[in-house]
């Protein structure tokens, strides 16, 4: 997203169009594999909501179904139906489903290859296409003859899949239900993404490692710096209490982006708040300033605070120009300040969940 990281944006022109190529950014993830693999508990494993059906039926995929998820949708994780049936035909299928147009493929299996499914990997490398193996149901695996470990068993596998398809083949071996590999599959989409995408992908995969977590507040960091300025350059109402105007709706929509990055709904953040009796104040700080209301609550207090002048030192990446206006410093310092209090409720419900699964 940067431009340059001496100058910055200059002007607001530059940031308008920054922030209309963020929000008409795409990040497409194709998920193809045998039936039964568990794609669906996986994509529900990455957004961090069940929003993908679930079944224990062989195979439920019979179109391609996208999941759009994150800033206005624009991020899809689309469950590919079975390659070479009836239904799907092995000829045109590439075609059929416009599988250029994907930034990452997840191979996904959780027992032998089978045929059809080792025609399309195969097909997918061959093209130069960036993939993933995951070996899913990784808490299941095991040899009946008890002859080998699960680390043996893993070496086996990566062998396997290295010798059908390369020696540059990743293979991950992931659990929904113990979350073994969640984190590292989190990784590795990221940096297999473009560098445009990576950011977007930060502020909204879901988080398993307090690593990510701080990741995910930077990538927030970054795209708070734009619409602060874009807030304070189309003002449009008056706050109460302060000699200028901000426009509270892109700042009201940047929090709500925000607390969904952190995978803050208003039950999970009373939870957090029930669970760490310290966070209760500031739970209910966040929930208040869901509202316009709250907002220009927000914006007051932080008037009282900011000196203009500092941001000009703090932010090249806006430039001078722009962040030493009165507007962007308390717009970004609002939005900071509400940032740092969804990074703390995240932070401490992380880590008393892994207390809980640790136990």
């Amino acid at each position: 997203m940067s431009k340059d990281n001496q100058t910055g944006f200059q002007t607001m022109n530059e940031i308008h169009r920054a922030l209309e190529k963020e929000s008409q950014t795409k990040i497409n993830i194709a998920l193809f594999g045998q039936p039964g693999a568990g794609k669906s508990s996986l994509i529900n494993a990455i957004i961090g909501d069940n929003v993908a059906q679930v079944s224990t039926n062989t195979d439920t995929t019979v179109a391609a179904g996208s999941v759009a998820w994150g800033e206005d949708g624009t991020l899809l994780l689309t469950d590919l139906p079975g390659y070479g049936t009836t239904a799907f035909p092995a000829e045109g299928y590439w075609k059929r489903f416009d599988l250029d147009r994907y930034d990452l493929f997840l191979c996904v299996f959780s027992g032998k290859f089978h045929e059809a499914d080792d025609a399309l990997f195969r097909q997918i490398v061959a093209k130069g296409k960036p993939c993933i193996f995951v070996r899913n149901f990784s808490d299941t695996l095991f040899d009946t003859k008890k002859q080998k470990n699960r680390d043996e068993l893993k070496a086996e596998i990566r062998q396997a899949v290295e010798g059908r398809y390369g020696a540059q083949s990743k293979v991950i071996f992931t659990s929904c239900v113990t979350e073994e590999g969640l984190s590292e599959l989190i990784d590795e989409i990221y940096v297999r993404l473009s560098s445009s995408k990576q950011a977007k992908w930060e502020r909204n995969a879901k988080a398993y490692s307090l690593d990510f977590l701080v990741r995910k507040k930077k990538a927030c960091e970054k795209i708070l710096l734009l619409n602060s300025a874009a807030a304070a350059a189309n003002g449009l109402n008056p706050v109460p209490g302060l000699n200028l105007a901000i426009d509270a709706g892109i700042l009201q929509k940047l929090l709500e982006q925000i607390r969904k990055s952190f995978d803050l709904s208003e039950d999970r953040i009373k939870t957090g708040a029930r669970i760490v009796p310290h966070l209760a104040s500031v739970a209910n700080n966040v929930l208040k300033s869901a509202s316009f209301q709250g907002i220009t609550h927000l914006l007051q207090r932080q008037a009282g605070k900011v000196a203009t002048q500092q941001l000009s030192r703090y932010v090249p990446f806006i430039g001078q120009a722009v962040s030493a206006t009165a507007g962007f410093s308390i717009t970004y310092f609002t939005g900071k300040a509400y940032l740092d209090d969804c990074y703390e409720i995240a932070e401490a419900i992380f880590k008393e969940e892994l207390k809980f699964r640790e136990q």
